[in-house]
């Protein structure tokens, strides 16, 4: 069963938040954990050169919250 890390988050940052603040919070600690994933690759990538043959830079840009979606 998946865990659902953004309703932990809603529970935990709830105790000092309204529901509205929490829920945004939780959103905004996984938007950027997302991102700061998403960077650590694209550094690996950049310093040890592909590791997958295909289309890299889209993989990792589909986890990443801050990349303009087409």
């Amino acid at each position: 069963m998946p865990v659902n890390v953004e309703a932990i988050l809603i529970g935990l940052l709830s105790i000092a938040h309204t529901p509205e603040q929490a829920q945004h919070a939780a959103r905004e600690v996984l938007r950027q954990h997302a991102h700061e994933l998403a960077e650590q690759q694209r550094a690996l990538l950049d310093s040890t050169g592909p590791i997958w043959t295909g289309t890299t830079g889209q993989v990792i840009d589909h986890i990443d919250p801050e990349v303009t979606k087409p």
